[in-house]
């Protein structure tokens, strides 16, 4: 069997499987399998699979097929200019929130200190220090099984100038201030739960998804408190479910000057924005 035919084969039961996007899903899997760069694939189209590809072929299928996230079954993601680890434990990296390391970076001054409330596998924290090595970067992250993640991206890709904390919100901390704050913490209403995909729901860790009734029980703890750690003119950036994007600006305006809504790629109200 040749590689076009066996993503062939692949991609008839993904599509008798109901998955909408069927030859893409057999294409990342034949690709990853065989080690081979998705943009290649059409050099290898014709060669013959090796018994021990069609093996792993088989593994991530089923597991795919069980609504598994792909990141989780290959335990890496994109993110920015980066490779993360990921896997259980931890939230899997969203588009919006690599755009929103684009807005966070903008007029963020030089030897800048930063914060990260709910680091999850590092992805924020990671490519803020990567692409801006003059700044100060320090995550905290409640859930050890995520903190492990974040840990494990650090030592990959070494970098000096970002350390992580075991801790809730701001409480190893104490003391310090910083410039920028940012944060992607559990967004989604509680009766949300039943309408997220299974591979949402049935993998990623529901602490990192629900923010109780509203969606904004951590999130209006971390706005409270961020005066208290914000230089003076520094301010937030914290990502948000669109739904609940005007309680929180009025949660903003109680604590913070100059409070702003922004919108993600997509065109959706997605990031709030202000200052101490």
């Amino acid at each position: 069997m040749t590689f076009l035919e066996l993503k062939k084969t692949l991609a008839d039961r993904f599509s008798q499987a109901g998955f909408e996007a069927a030859d893409l899903e057999a294409h990342y899997i034949v690709c990853e399998a065989a080690g081979i760069p998705d943009c290649e694939f059409a050099l290898h189209a014709h060669e013959e699979v090796p018994s021990g590809v069609q093996t792993q072929v088989e593994s991530f299928l089923m597991r795919r097929l069980a609504n598994e996230p792909w990141q989780y079954i290959f335990g890496h993601a994109p993110f920015r200019n980066i490779e993360l680890a990921v896997g259980p434990g931890c939230l899997i990296p969203r588009p919006e929130t690599e755009y929103s390391v684009d807005l966070m970076l903008d007029g963020l001054p030089h030897g800048a200190s930063v914060c990260e409330l709910g680091a999850g596998s590092g992805a924020i924290s990671l490519a803020l220090a990567s692409e801006r090595p003059d700044i100060t970067v320090v995550g905290t992250e409640l859930s050890p099984d995520a903190l492990k993640w974040a840990e494990l991206n650090l030592k990959k890709l070494a970098l000096p100038n970002v350390t992580f904390l075991h801790g809730d919100l701001f409480a190893l901390v104490a003391g310090r201030k910083f410039d920028l704050i940012a944060a992607n913490l559990p967004y989604i209403p509680e009766g949300d739960r039943d309408s997220l995909p299974p591979n949402v729901i049935g993998y990623e860790p529901a602490e990192a998804l629900f923010g109780g009734a509203d969606g904004l029980d951590v999130i209006a703890r971390a706005l409270e408190q961020s005066p208290s750690f914000l230089n003076p003119n520094g301010r937030i950036f914290f990502e948000l479910d669109p739904c609940n994007a005007d309680r929180a600006f009025e949660l903003a305006s109680k604590f913070l000057r100059a409070p702003e809504l922004l919108h993600d790629q997509y065109g959706a109200v997605r990031f709030l924005t202000a200052r101490k």
